[in-house]
């Protein structure tokens, strides 16, 4: 809340409380021309404590912020905040005696004589109840906001890795490669071809369904990679040997979607894939992580770097565990994902 509109209120406060005592001592309201002095003192008391008490928040959320101790802090702003409005009252109440505005009488031996100050001390303590309160209110608002905010930006940038993942797999270079082997095969076997649309038409089902999905259960994605082998198989034979040796347990784990078909593309994209030379890719897991490996032969003479979607699946898993991904790129090409834990 800005300063002036939290000044407005101690002076609207100030005014009621002044209202408030006068007329349960006298049974009338203070005149606002004949006792002008009142009003003016009391705005003057209202202004420096309300300056006295947002100095003192502000202290108090650097010293103890809300987020470490709520308890804490509203215990320690509604103490301090007391206090310091406390010793203001006396203040002002011994100037308003000595220059005659008040009998000022606070902690008057007779109980009776100080029903004022006791009426007062309550609501002051009161309204600072309701001043940190609404300090508590205000700050459970401004985190919510931020954390809306900051959830949004984050599936936002989720969706575009995710969008850039979807690309890859419906590039036009993939397509057309797709549409060549179909036409290849439709006068060589036409049941091969078949099933090649079949299984074509199955990964991109797969690549579209998943879209706006942030995680699919490692069984999907094993059904959908092994739809895109097979296109893999028509396409280089023997060439080409993928193994899927994972555990019955972790199936049901979950992975971002189309993390596995970016690596086993990357594979065959960064090696050379030929009867000479065979591309051998391997997925199995240990107890923490789901291993892909695979052995390395020549490099293609045009492409790209492996950085783009390895950097793709990085972010993607950020957004999950704090675990990193591990990179072996040395003999052979290894990368480990963590096995992403039910939350």
């Amino acid at each position: 809340m800005p300063r002036p509109i939290r000044l407005m209120l101690f002076i609207i406060i100030g005014i009621l409380f002044l209202l408030y005592l006068y007329y349960s001592e006298y049974d009338l309201l203070p005149s606002l021309t004949k006792q002008t002095h009142l009003y003016f003192f009391t705005i003057l008391a209202s202004v420096t404590s309300g300056l006295a008490v947002n100095f003192i928040n502000q202290k108090l959320n650097v010293k103890i912020p809300w987020r470490r101790n709520i308890m804490l802090r509203f215990v320690a702003g509604l103490s301090f905040d007391f206090i310091a409005l406390a010793a203001l009252l006396i203040v002002f109440g011994w100037l308003a005696e000595i220059i005659g505005f008040i009998e000022f009488k606070m902690f008057a031996s007779d109980l009776s004589e100080s029903q004022l100050e006791v009426k007062l001390v309550v609501l002051s303590f009161l309204t600072l109840f309701i001043v940190n309160l609404v300090e508590f209110n205000s700050y459970s608002f401004n985190e919510f906001s931020v954390g809306q905010i900051r959830k949004s930006r984050a599936e936002r940038k989720q969706l575009e890795f995710q969008f850039e993942a979807l690309k890859s797999q419906l590039s036009p270079h993939y397509l057309f490669n797709s549409m060549n082997t179909i036409s290849s095969l439709i006068y060589r076997d036409p049941f091969v071809a078949e099933n090649f649309i079949r299984n074509l038409a199955e990964t991109f089902n797969y690549v579209l369904g998943t879209k706006d999905v942030k995680l699919v259960s490692l069984k999907q994605e094993i059904e959908a990679l092994k739809d895109f082998n097979y296109l893999l198989t028509i396409r280089y034979a023997n060439a080409l040997d993928l193994k899927i040796e994972l555990d019955e347990a972790i199936l049901e784990t979950k992975i971002p979607p189309l993390s596995l078909q970016l690596l086993v593309e990357n594979a065959v994209k960064h090696n050379v894939v030929s009867d000479e030379e065979p591309l051998k890719i391997n997925i199995r897991n240990d107890e923490n992580a789901i291993i892909i490996l695979n052995n390395k032969t020549a490099t293609p003479s045009k492409t790209s770097s492996h950085k783009v979607g390895l950097d793709n699946i990085r972010k993607r898993y950020a957004f999950f565990t704090s675990q990193e991904i591990e990179v072996n790129d040395e003999d052979y090409f290894e990368m480990k994902l963590p096995i992403l834990k039910e939350s």
